[in-house]
């Protein structure tokens, strides 16, 4: 596979049995080749996150921070060491709402971009609550909200409403890796919900124990075929092949031309793993010559995706 994308390759490709077909005689490989995804997502910039910091950061796997800017655990530069480290960090709001504004919102957007340097492209609902969903389509590419559920590739999962699983208080790894098995029985995405760690002094709710949560991310890193890695980057892969699978096909001479148009606020620099059956892939002028998989980005709308067969 391509090296373009920084995403992870899988210790089998799983292209033939797993790929789904896309316009003309283009595929798709449904998360980037895992059977799965799991995402890990934590929010309110809890005090217990960054003791344990050390333990998810030997992890080696990329995870989605949403900060409640509003509580002083927010401005801890241990933040900027999250984001350095390839970690994302999204929107959890300023102040925790359940009605949410465009005030709250932006003011914590602003403060992740001025305090950590980072540029939040997706959110998570405080609660979960109705109305942010609308809120957030005007920011962002994609809204976390709480309801149980898992997504999978192509489907019409509202993505300013995504499902999650949030394990219950003291979970131990066999009830965490159940959540990991499901996703990979069925090819699917989940996202998981945690508030914070036992022992640590911002009583969170719904506390894991540390060495538990290790043990079930050690866990789907062992499968071998479970994508794990932050919500923009699993995100824009499961939006950028539901925008490809939607694409315009035309011809030219002996080209076949996709043209597809992404969602509003989509990120910058992400890709998708694709098949063709045989010749040469272009995406503008990106040249992909001789090869059966191959990497191509999702986000130019200017520059379609070309296939020509030899």
């Amino acid at each position: 596979m391509s090296s373009r994308s920084d995403y992870p390759a899988p210790a089998r490709c799983l292209a033939a049995d797993r790929a789904r077909s896309a316009p003309g005689e283009l595929t798709v490989l449904d998360w980037a080749g895992f059977r799965s995804a799991v995402s890990y997502t934590f929010d309110d910039a809890n005090a217990s996150q960054l003791e344990c910091y050390p333990r998810l950061r030997a992890l080696g796997v990329r995870m989605t921070f949403y900060l409640l800017t509003g509580k002083p655990e927010a401005a801890d530069t241990l933040w900027k060491q999250v984001l350095a480290d390839g970690h994302e960090i999204g929107n959890h709001t300023r102040s925790h709402r359940r009605q949410g504004t465009v005030a709250d919102i932006d003011a914590a957007s602003h403060f992740l971009k001025q305090t950590l340097g980072a540029e939040p492209v997706t959110m998570a609902a405080p609660y979960g609550a109705a109305g942010y969903d609308q809120l957030a389509r005007c920011r962002f590419f994609i809204n976390r909200g709480v309801r149980h559920g898992l997504v999978a590739p192509n489907d019409d999962t509202d993505p300013f409403a995504l499902s999650c699983y949030t394990p219950p208080e003291g979970a131990d790894s066999a009830t965490l890796d159940a959540q990991i098995e499901r996703a990979r029985a069925e090819g699917k995405w989940c996202i998981v919900l945690v508030h914070g760690f036992a022992g640590g002094r911002d009583r969170a709710y719904r506390p894991l124990d540390i060495d538990e949560f290790v043990a079930s991310v050690e866990h789907g890193k062992r499968a071998g075929d479970v994508w794990i890695d932050s919500v923009v980057n699993v995100g824009a892969y499961w939006l950028g092949q539901r925008a490809l699978s939607g694409a315009r096909l035309s011809t030219l001479g002996q080209r076949k031309i996709w043209s597809w148009q992404l969602p509003e606020h989509f990120p910058v620099g992400k890709y998708l793993r694709v098949r063709s059956a045989g010749g040469d892939l272009w995406q503008g002028a990106a040249s992909f010559v001789g090869i059966r998989t191959a990497t191509t980005s999702s986000r130019s709308t200017t520059a379609p995706s070309r296939s020509s067969r030899e």
